[in-house]
């Protein structure tokens, strides 16, 4: 039994391959000699990598340790690996053929190197339907139908029915959490104040929305999805299908097939109403296969877990999206007793540098954290996988990985390439712990922060947030990127995250469970 300890982060960090497909399932070539492959500096995956640092920064430490119980003996002394190189330049004619497919009407054009670079098809402002493949070794490439004409009603707005009305002069005694702002010409001031939500409805309230008619059943849906992936040249026999479907839409994500193990690339469709094409991604690249690498021992990919020096913090994905919380991480993380943690206003609305209100703002003081007690994962299971990782020279690799099956219900995977063949960055001093403080302002008051991120285009922001919904949180970070804007998660399976409370037009704030978009919240 292996054990050791470690400082670890206790948010969730979605550390999850962009989505992509090949045309086939490459096969490592025999005796291919390994290089030494230089990691970038702390980054796993490519899409994320920023939203994952932001959140490592808020996050509480834990202090961890991971203990191995389960049987190793099925796991091999070497891996196989694959590379996407950068540099690539995609084949037109394919692009164009997916544009047919897809609906997707205009001429193919290259994007500016300043609005995220690639190619493009459609309108720049996302007003007809879009066809985009990024620049990047995976090729990646993802589609959006046409924006839905939305009519905003200015009679009535769906309340839902958990939601307290109080009459309106009761409101102003209300402490709100949140504001939904609504358009409207009315002067009506009746106000709905609940525990999630105030919000301001002209004349009342709406029925409840109605899911789309005909959407398909999950079979359905594959079978739709593996005729649309052949007419896109993909051979589906290199798939390993997957799909979700409910009342409102149904989704559909194809993991490509290395030497038999699912790989992190995929083919993802999602369908809705009559059986429509709601969103779609892939990629154009085809991995390219890069020998066969030594692997450190499932001993040793427990010590990276448990690494103290940090180096390998930035190369293990931690809890996955789909575990659920335990008891002994959710007491850990929790405020001690006779601390305050009151939730801020969703919404401060403020001129840069105005002082305000600060009701219901509490700033942190160093002495209200918690006493954090240890927490124990037993790993009871282990098989080689492979993780996506960028390297130093943005070469997108495919490298063998442990993946761990904790007893906690998560999954922790590390890379598995045994040390000789790894170079890492220089790690992160982790000795010493220096926490910036600001004196805080008086407790009536809060200075809004001047810095003020790049101003976007709020209605094509909206759009771009919506069409997200229902795409893995990776393919949504590109989709963003490439519209200029950024993803942060902001409640995680049902669990609300600490955030910062900078105020940004061009960042999206999401909900995601299971990996996946559930929810557009906010631009903020």
């Amino acid at each position: 039994m292996l054990r050791s300890r470690r400082f670890a982060f206790a948010a969730a960090v979605l550390l999850v391959g962009l989505s992509a497909c090949g045309d086939s399932s490459p096969s490592t070539v025999a005796g291919a000699k390994p290089t030494m492959i230089q990691l970038g500096s702390g980054a796993s995956t490519g899409a994320g990598t920023e939203a994952a640092s932001a959140d490592k920064m808020m996050a509480q430490m834990v202090d961890i340790t991971f203990v191995f119980d389960g049987d190793a003996s099925t796991v091999g002394a070497n891996g196989s690996a694959w590379t996407l190189p950068a540099g690539g330049t995609p084949d037109k004619e394919r692009i164009a053929k997916l544009a047919e497919l897809l609906g997707v009407e205009g001429e193919l054009r290259e994007v500016p190197a300043d609005q995220g670079g690639g190619w493009m098809i459609g309108a720049a402002d996302y007003t007809t339907a879009t066809l985009m493949v990024s620049a990047d070794g995976m090729l990646s490439w993802w589609f959006n139908p046409a924006p839905e004409t939305v009519v905003s009603s200015v009679d009535c707005i769906y309340v839902d029915p958990a939601i307290d009305v109080v009459p309106a002069d009761e409101a102003a005694t209300t402490e709100p959490v949140a504001t939904i702002a609504v358009e409207t010409d009315s002067t009506d001031d009746s106000t709905v104040v609940g525990g999630d939500a105030v919000v301001s409805p002209p004349n009342g309230s709406c029925d409840a929305p109605l899911p789309p008619a005909n959407v398909p059943d999950e079979a359905t849906a594959v079978e739709k999805a593996k005729q649309l992936f052949a007419d896109m040249g993909y051979d589906n026999a290199a798939y390993e299908y997957e799909a979700y479907g409910d009342e409102w839409g149904a989704n559909v994500t194809a993991y490509l097939l290395l030497d038999g193990m699912r790989s992190p690339i995929s083919l993802s469709v999602g369908f809705g109403a009559e059986g429509a094409v709601t969103w779609a991604s892939g990629s154009l690249a085809t991995p390219v296969p890069a020998g066969e690498y030594p692997l450190v021992g499932v001993d040793g990919g427990v010590e990276r877990l448990n690494d103290e020096t940090g180096q390998w913090g930035g190369y293990w994905g931690g809890p996955m999206a789909r575990m659920e919380t335990t008891d002994a991480v959710a007491e850990a993380i929790a405020p001690s007793a006779g601390s305050q943690a009151v939730a801020p206003p969703e919404t401060l609305v403020a001129e840069p540098g105005q002082v305000g209100d600060a009701t219901g703002i509490d700033q942190p003081v160093e002495d209200e954290m918690p006493e954090l007690e240890p927490v124990t994962v037993h790993l009871t299971d282990v098989e080689v996988g492979l993780t996506m990782i960028w390297a130093a020279d943005n070469t997108i690799w495919l490298l063998p990985a442990y993946e761990f099956a904790g007893d906690d219900g998560g999954q922790y995977t590390v890379i598995a390439v045994d040390d000789s063949f790894i170079q890492l960055p220089e790690p992160f001093p982790t000795d010493t712990v220096v926490l910036e403080t600001t004196p805080p302002e008086p407790t009536d008051t809060v200075v809004v922060d001047e810095t003020v991120a790049v101003d976007v285009d709020q209605a094509a922001a909206e759009e771009v947030g919506k069409s997200i919904v229902g795409l893995p949180i990776d393919e949504a970070t590109t989709v963003a990127e490439a519209a200029g804007l950024t993803v942060r998660v902001t409640n995680l399976d049902g669990v609300e995250q600490a955030i910062t409370f900078d105020m940004r037009t061009d960042r999206l704030n999401v909900a995601v469970v299971d990996g996946v978009v559930t929810e557009f919240l906010s631009i903020g």
